[in-house]
C-alpha cells in the first residue's frame, strides 16, 4: 500500500465526506419522523461529535493508551491519500449542514 500526501485533494475529499456523513445522519433521523427542526439540530450535533472523534479532536483511550485516528482516502487501489496530520472534518460540519438544509 502506497501513501501519498496531497493536502489540496485531501481537503476537497474531506469536505465531501463531511457532507455525506451529515446526509446519512439526516436521512436516518427523518425516517424516525422527527420534527424538521429537531432533525437539523440532531444532524448537526451528531455530525460534529462524530467528526471530532474521527479528527482526534475528541481523543479516546484504550487500556490507558490514547488513540489517534488518521483518516485517509483512496480513489485507486493500493494508494491512500493523506494530509500528513489528522483530518479537519469538524471544521466543515456547520457549513455543510447549512448547505444540506438549504440555508
Amino acid at each position: 500500500m502506497k501513501f501519498q500526501q496531497d493536502e489540496n485533494q485531501y481537503d476537497e475529499w474531506q469536505a465531501y465526506f463531511s457532507y455525506e456523513l451529515l446526509r446519512t445522519i439526516k436521512e436516518r433521523l427523518e425516517q424516525a419522523a422527527l420534527p424538521p427542526q429537531q432533525v437539523r439540530e440532531l444532524t448537526t450535533a451528531i455530525g460534529f461529535d462524530l467528526a471530532c472523534l474521527i479528527d482526534a479532536s475528541a481523543p479516546f483511550e484504550v487500556e490507558g493508551t490514547t488513540i489517534t485516528p488518521v483518516l485517509t482516502f483512496s480513489a485507486e487501489p493500493d494508494l491512500l491519500l493523506h494530509q500528513g496530520a489528522p483530518s479537519d472534518l469538524h471544521e466543515y460540519v456547520h457549513g455543510n449542514a447549512d448547505e444540506l438544509f438549504g440555508d
